[in-house]
């Protein structure tokens, strides 16, 4: 997104953009690491996750989503990393590296795939979470 903002010069939309983006991933990472330590302390909540028989599903489903959010942002930091040293003139004209950032960056697709995994993987949790606490003792 970034090469293509600089290229057409659509400041008026990159900006929200980059508010929403941070938001988001703000968001899905705090309600995967978040809502799985406060079910944790509920000793309700837990004992039927442990009565389920849930438990490491669970937390391997929100650690999942977690780590969809950390390797896009891995991804995405070291493209613009690379973007922003061909901008100052570093030689990485011919890379692949340089090319793959590239392609990384006005792709919107691959982004909202990231998200819309972990927005997924944060549903079936919490889905499973709700069955086991509703399931009959």
């Amino acid at each position: 997104m970034t090469n293509r903002h600089r290229q057409n010069g659509d400041s008026g939309f990159y900006e929200p953009y980059i508010q929403y983006s941070r938001t988001l991933r703000a968001w899905l990472v705090a309600y995967g690491i978040g809502l799985p330590v406060l079910l944790a302390s509920q000793d309700i909540i837990a004992r039927a996750i442990i009565r389920a028989g849930t438990g490491k599903w669970i937390t391997w489903i929100f650690l999942s989503g977690v780590i969809v959010q950390v390797i896009a942002t891995f991804l995405y930091k070291y493209s613009q990393e690379y973007l922003y040293h061909e901008e100052i003139g570093a030689d990485l004209k011919d890379t692949r590296r340089l090319a793959v950032a590239k392609w990384l960056s006005n792709t919107i697709w691959f982004e909202m795939a990231m998200d819309v995994i972990s927005i997924a993987l944060f549903v079936f949790g919490t889905f499973k979470v709700v069955a086991a606490v509703l399931s009959p003792a």
